[in-house]
């Protein structure tokens, strides 16, 4: 009875001794999609060299993951008293950079701006009046900066940088530009303006790993205070009214001018055409009289001198009433 006890007891102990053992070691796999650059870097081991290792951008590049799949490596650690306590634990992390290109509008319309809150570029003319700009960017990483971008904005997402970090830059870029223009000049000048801001922002990311591949002006200027709108319209619309009465003044000129070019035109072609007809007159008239005075002489050469026998015409009746001698 005893021995079977303890066969039993035997049993039931390596029965328990199976089912305690600690989970079965499966290392994680990690995705890596085609528009993101990973970065493998160690979570354990000498703590104060890797992070000095870690601040720099050659060493991420060292590190950079060429694999769409990677299999994290992994170190048993204990989780209690008993040998089956225990659990696996990665070594390494990978990092992952969205290199997807990120678009952003920031405009003072809720209905137009890309996330519906007052987001346009607020800045303030050289006179002291507030006005809003909207904007639009473009920004991307590319597969060269990714270390770099990384290394600058530590796992930030780009959307993020471009709505803070770049916008706060482009902010400040346009209220220094304005602030040293009237209205009259800012209105003039938001173009080259934007263009400017773009430049600049487009070098000054480049050198933390981001590619600004668009900077532009989104939509006009709104002024804080709406009277200053009402003003500019008023003042636009009086103005195209006198240059719309310029314009017709001028067109009327320009008719005046070709009637009068029409009639002169009349009125000469009448002269001429009158010096014409009275030329031509006189040209007959002439021919006339040079025909006439050729058949004078045409006469005067055929006469012999002799005056005629009679001077009444050949069978007259008065020639028959005259008897011969």
């Amino acid at each position: 009875m005893y021995r079977k006890l303890s066969f039993l007891t035997l049993i039931f102990i390596i029965a328990i001794g199976f089912s305690a053992c600690g989970p079965a070691k499966v290392p994680p796999l990690e995705e890596i999609n085609t528009h993101e650059t990973a970065f493998l870097v160690p979570l354990e081991g000498d703590t104060a060299g890797d992070q000095a290792k870690f601040m720099s951008v050659d060493y991420l590049n060292q590190n950079k993951v060429s694999a769409k799949r990677v299999t994290l490596p992994v170190r048993k650690r204990s989780t209690g008293r008993l040998w089956s306590d225990y659990e696996w634990v990665p070594t390494m992390r990978v990092i992952r950079v969205n290199r997807m290109p990120v678009t952003r509008e920031w405009t003072g319309d809720e209905n137009k701006g890309t996330s519906g809150n007052d987001e346009a570029m607020w800045v303030e003319s050289k006179d002291s009046i507030g006005f809003g700009l909207g904007a639009n960017v473009t920004a991307m990483v590319t597969e060269a900066d990714a270390a770099k971008f990384l290394y600058y904005f530590a796992g930030k997402s780009l959307a993020k940088v471009v709505d803070e970090n770049v916008r706060g830059y482009v902010n400040s870029i346009l209220s220094k530009k304005f602030a040293d223009l009237d209205l009259v000049d800012a209105r003039k000048e938001k173009a080259a303006a934007f263009t400017e801001a773009f430049d600049k922002t487009k070098e000054h990311f480049a050198k933390m790993g981001v590619t600004i591949t668009n900077l532009g002006l989104s939509e006009g200027m709104v002024y804080a205070d709406t009277e200053i709108q009402t003003i500019i319209n008023d003042n636009f619309t009086a103005e195209m009214k006198i240059q719309i009465e310029d314009n017709n003044n001028k067109a009327q000129d320009k008719i005046n001018a070709r009637n009068v070019a029409i009639a002169t035109a009349e009125k000469n072609a009448a002269i001429q055409f009158a010096k014409a007809k009275e030329a031509r007159v006189a040209q007959v008239e002439l021919e006339i009289r040079k025909m006439m005075a050729q058949a004078e002489l045409n006469r005067s050469t055929k006469w012999d001198g002799a005056m005629p026998k009679n001077i009444l015409p050949a069978n007259s009746p008065l020639l028959m009433s005259v008897s011969p001698d």
